[in-house]
């Protein structure tokens, strides 16, 4: 609601103003809930965990648009997802009894019954974060002298080479 100003206004105090700074996401995120609530996608965490949800393979290259109810219902919606291509709406196709499994899961009831998929080639794929490599860790003379110990008994050369490779990725790994 809005007033008029008069001079008394102008000493406003600290805890008068809200106290400082906030994050947009917490300002914003209930009042997006309550936008796209009345739009029929009850769940805006679809939206912001999508990548959680479904993991971060199949986030990269799907966007969630909408869930939409049968009139007065909350559950077996269509969730209709965005891809960039026909390459990937075949993959979602063949992963769409994963995908909803993990959605009904993730809400607890079965929300969403049906997949739509709706090719957007303006929609690119998601940059995929390479992992760390594993060079960078290094391994204690104990381990290497266990994987050693391991590969000894292996008379082909190529094969213990292998073998002893995957004993160090194998640690390297565990430590991460």
């Amino acid at each position: 609601m809005l007033r008029a100003m008069n001079n008394q206004d102008h000493d406003i105090s600290e805890a008068d103003r809200g106290g400082g700074l906030y994050s947009l996401s917490s300002t914003l995120l209930p009042f997006a809930k309550h936008i796209l609530g009345k739009k029929g996608f009850v769940e805006i965490d679809i939206l912001t965990n999508w990548d959680k949800i479904v993991g971060a393979e199949l986030a990269q290259y799907s966007f969630p648009q909408r869930i939409d109810f049968k009139r007065g219902e909350k559950n077996n919606g269509t969730l209709c997802l965005s891809v960039p291509s026909g390459a990937f709406a075949l993959e979602l196709k063949h992963r769409e009894r994963f995908i909803l499994d993990k959605i009904n899961t993730y809400f607890g009831y079965n929300a969403v019954s049906n997949l739509k998929i709706i090719q957007n080639q303006q929609l690119t794929p998601l940059p995929q974060s390479s992992p760390p490599p594993s060079a960078d860790i290094k391994l204690t003379p104990e381990e290497e002298k266990y994987i050693e110990n391991l590969a000894e008994p292996i008379d082909n050369p190529k094969l213990k080479a292998i073998i002893s490779k995957l004993g160090k990725d194998i640690f390297k790994d565990n430590k991460k």
